[in-house]
């Protein structure tokens, strides 16, 4: 319908009458329908000399316009009469359309829209136009969430212009389901171009090969972008031999085929992706932007840093997620020193699109590799260490905190061997060989269920920690003796700090056996596996391997601890019978698929505790050169590789621990975000119902809140009868108890009456929860503005009530989703845990 047409039903034509240009007016319309735009637009400008200002006149001028082409004009003449006519929408509806024309910003038009919007009619079709121009312009921002609430409003949601546009917002949200639930809804026309495009885009998201039979009709109907979506989808969809040629024939046929943005298109669709990249940089080098974004996507997809910049370099600025996304990219090749690294992670968090998300996952891994040389060289420990603590300090893990600090404090500390066996195997024995000397209490540890730990001091002392109450140090001499006077239970830890050069390069833990009747021998045995960097595990010459021995061999295995196995007490045994048990020792190792750290080795603690005391004969028997030349050579001689690979085993754990709880937290995360986004919904459709049905609505609330109203009007004719109006009007205590009683009186009913109708309108959505005590601010507000304005009238406050619950419910339909934090920290503690391996 010509605006003139809508003008004239709005106000009728009297004043032009009485200015004598009627006849110049019909001419002119006359002359619009004849197809003379230009003859309309001079007796337009006729009429307006003899009655300037007149709405008929700027009406049938901005007509002429519309249909000349004169956007300029066209936009000035409708920004004269929306000064003049600004209650009616269809004028503010074809102003935001003039200014879109004339590229004025996308705010100022929305602010138009928004205006046409508050004086549009209910059900009229200017609201309408209003309502799916706003939605129009969210979807070109890539907003699809504001975009559907505009939507919603309309509370029609299968007709097509609805659906279509439905289905476009969902896919902005990348919610690929929602967007083919909302095009299933739409009755498919294959002559309705952008309803095509928008049913092909959708179904080659989705990956489906039908979105080529809807894509090459708008492509046909020459939809504008259809030639577009359709070269991408073919690079980047499902095809076969069968619809390529169908593509091929239609692009032909257009002779379109030469087109770089074509060429790439088929390249890549038949694999040769190289070329395809090629392609659209030639096109982009000869001035065809539009290549632009199918780069982009082919850079993202190939990881291709160069053709990313090239892309980016000529993609427009707009607010396209992907591209935003891409421009967060680095080279993952050439990424700075590992102390820049955690501020491009925290760039990487923030990448969410589908096509970029691989490209920030490459970079992640890269970092990670980084930070942790897949070499075995040592890791960057700090950066590493530092980030690890800022994830457990978000994930308010206090537990993983601790173990971070734990971690970077043994650091600086000698390698750390743990010496394992059954009881009776000869541990102790076997570190006061090492050591040189008695320090190690034998006879205490049976009865002693915890690790003692011997360290380097420049004074021999011991400490004693108890599960409860201080700590005793006492000198080493005394340990046996102040053991036996300890309940075994309560002893947490030993300490033994001796001035023994040795113990500057190396720490001791001496384990309790794992075969003793106290459970708890066996836990702290296996606890040692968590502190040491290397095990060295004793078996009995005599009876090596037991049933008890292999599970525990299997949990160090698990644990990837290296092991170096010694068979002690071979002066026990034969020469042959010791050179059998070793045969069968390393066999049965190897069915277990445990590998000693170097091949086994055989000795005699006893003998070569004796001779690292003075006796030369007991040594040279013992065998102990040769697990001495082992212990400098393999152990210490190699601590930092042993201490590099402890650190990561217990990195990994505190990763894996932080993984678990991130996983927890992401789960929690997606039922918030699902929450608010079905909570937004069912506000969202609670404001289109009630904004649909707002006179209807209004006129019930006033008759159901009349008797509150009475009520309130005979408290206050009490205190105002036999006075002047003027007076009570400006009597402030009158006024603060007009007020007070109002509250008193309409505000409870007002509340319950409000709640009552969001839960009546819900029952056609989805529940939509408001209490009565939701309302009481609302409500409290409507009522004093009502007693300001010294009025008691039921339908006036209904309407306002009405309008104000419609505005309630519009403005809790955004979601306030949840950051997805524990979701991107997930990821990226996922690439540790995988360099950590």
């Amino acid at each position: 319908m010509r605006l003139i047409e809508v003008i004239s039903r709005w106000m009728g034509r009297v004043e032009v009458v009485l200015a004598g240009a009627e006849d110049e007016l019909r001419a002119g319309e006359q002359a619009l329908a004849a197809g003379d735009p230009m003859i309309a637009r001079a007796l337009a400008h006729s009429v307006l000399k003899r009655l300037p200002g007149s709405l008929l006149g700027l009406a049938l001028l901005a007509d002429a316009c519309e249909a000349a082409g004169l956007d300029a004009e066209l936009a000035l003449t409708l920004e004269e009469l929306a000064s003049l006519a600004g209650s009616n929408a269809d004028v503010w509806v074809r102003l935001a359309r003039a200014r879109q024309k004339t590229l004025a910003p996308v705010d100022e038009v929305r602010d138009t829209l928004v205006r046409g919007l508050a004086v549009a009619s209910p059900g009229s079709d200017a609201r309408r136009e209003a309502l799916l121009e706003l939605a129009d312009l969210d979807l070109a921002q890539g907003d699809g969430a504001r975009a559907e609430l505009w939507l919603e409003r309309l509370a029609d949601r299968r007709s097509p212009e609805v659906a279509l546009r439905r289905a476009e917002a969902r896919l902005a949200q990348n919610d690929v389901a929602g967007a083919r639930a909302a095009i299933e809804e739409a009755p498919s026309d294959p002559t309705h171009g952008r309803a095509e495009l928008i049913r092909g885009r959708v179904l080659a998201v989705a990956g489906d090969k039908a979105a080529f039979v809807s894509l090459i009709r708008a492509y046909v109907l020459e939809v504008p972008g259809a030639s577009e979506l359709l070269s991408s989808t073919l690079a980047w969809g499902p095809s076969d031999d069968e619809i390529r040629a169908r593509v091929r024939l239609v692009v032909e046929h257009r002779e379109e085929a030469k087109l770089a943005r074509w060429r790439a298109a088929f390249a890549r669709a038949d694999g040769r992706r190289d070329e395809a990249r090629a392609a659209l940089r030639d096109a982009l080098d000869g001035g065809d932007l539009s290549a632009a974004h199918p780069l982009l996507d082919a850079a993202l997809e190939d990881g291709d840093p160069a053709a990313l910049a090239v892309a980016l370099a000529a993609v427009p600025s707009d607010h396209d997620p992907t591209v935003l996304d891409a421009q967060k990219l680095p080279d993952p090749a050439k990424l700075g020193s590992s102390e820049e690294l955690a501020p491009l992670l925290d760039r990487m968090a923030t990448v969410t699109t589908e096509r970029a998300r691989p490209w920030a996952e490459a970079v992640r891994k890269q970092i990670a590799l980084l930070w942790i040389p897949p070499s075995g060289e040592p890791a960057a420990w700090g950066p590493l260490l530092e980030r690890l603590d800022a994830h457990a300090q978000t994930l308010h893990d206090l537990e993983a905190t601790a173990r971070i600090s734990e971690l970077s404090a043994e650091r600086t500390r000698p390698v750390r061997v743990a010496i394992v066996g059954e009881f009776n195997a000869g541990k102790s024995t076997f570190i006061n060989a090492l050591m040189g000397a008695d320090v190690a209490p034998t006879g205490v540890l049976p009865t002693t269920a915890t690790l003692h730990h011997l360290r380097y001091a420049p004074d021999p002392i011991a400490r004693i920690l108890s599960e409860a109450g201080p700590e005793r140090i006492v000198p080493v001499g005394q340990l046996r003796a102040t053991l036996k006077t300890i309940a075994p239970e309560t002893v947490r830890r030993v300490e033994i700090q001796l001035p023994l050069p040795s113990l500057t390069r190396v720490e001791i833990i001496d384990t309790p056996g794992f075969n003793a009747p106290d459970v708890r021998h066996g836990e702290a045995a296996r606890a040692a596996f968590e502190e040491a960097d290397a095990v060295v595990w004793l078996f009995d010459a005599g009876q090596a391997l037991k049933q008890s021995e292999r599970l525990v061999l299997d949990e160090a295995k698990a644990a990837r601890i290296p092991v170096q196995i010694l068979v002690n007490k071979a002066d026990r045994l034969s020469p042959a019978d010791l050179g059998k048990v070793m045969d069968r020792v390393a066999q049965e190792l190897g069915e277990l698929g445990v590998t000693s750290w170097t091949a086994p080795l055989a000795l005699s603690a006893r003998l070569a505790l004796a001779g690292r005391l003075g006796d030369e004969k007991a040594l040279e028997a013992s065998g102990w050169g040769a697990v001495q030349t082992l212990l400098d050579e393999q152990i210490v001689g190699r601590s930092t590789e042993l201490k590099e690979r402890a650190l990561r085993r217990r990195a990994a754990r505190i990763v894996a621990h932080l993984r678990e709880r991130s996983v927890t937290l992401a789960d929690q995360e997606r039922t918030a975000h699902d929450s608010a986004v079905h909570h937004a919904k069912s506000m969202a459709r609670l404001s289109a119902l009630l904004d649909r049905d707002a006179e209807e609505i209004a006129k019930a609330l006033g008759t159901s809140l009349e008797p509150a109203l009475q009520a309130w009007q005979a408290d206050l004719s009490v205190v105002v009868t036999g006075r002047e109006r003027e007076a009570v009007a400006s009597d402030p205590v009158l006024m603060r108890y007009r007020v007070e009683r109002g509250l008193a009186r309409v505000v409870p009913p007002l509340c319950d009456a409000l709640a009552a109708l969001a839960r009546e309108k819900s029952r056609d959505a989805t529940l939509v929860e408001i209490r009565p005590a939701d309302m009481a601010t609302l409500a409290r507000a409507l009522v004093r503005q009502l007693a300001f304005a010294g009025s008691t009238s039921s339908q006036a406050l209904a309407r306002a009530a009405v309008s104000t619950l419609i505005e309630y419910a519009f403005a809790r339909a955004t979601p306030q989703l949840p950051a997805a934090t524990a979701t991107w920290l997930e990821r990226e503690l996922h690439s540790f845990a995988e360099a950590l391996l």
